[in-house]
């Protein structure tokens, strides 16, 4: 696991904002998900049983390549940040992190 980066936090800023959800966003520690490079995240818990649990916030933007990319933000069942999904429309990896104003 490694700490969330700079260019990470103003997508997860704006999902957890859109989610109704106060968190430190400089104490997340996230892990690269094995997504051919869209961008997924998965988050640590200190849950061993965590499971995935319902979106709570999505949020579309166009990448670099104006191809759209989708990104919605799920806890786990109990409430924790479990996983961001990244989903670029041709499958093709994420070129650059939106910044804020760039999400809808």
């Amino acid at each position: 696991m490694n700490r969330i980066s700079r260019h990470q936090i103003p997508l997860i800023n704006a999902l957890v904002q859109k989610a109704g959800i106060e968190i430190d966003l400089q104490s997340l520690e996230v892990e690269e998900m094995d997504d051919g490079g869209m961008g997924g995240l998965r988050f640590s818990t200190s849950k061993e049983a965590s499971k995935f649990g319902e979106s709570v916030a999505e949020v579309s933007f166009k990448d670099t390549d104006s191809v759209s990319v989708s990104a919605a933000l799920f806890p786990d069942q109990y409430g924790q940040l479990f996983e961001l999904d990244i989903f670029k429309a041709d499958f093709s990896k994420l070129q650059k992190w939106p910044n804020k104003i760039e999400c809808s």
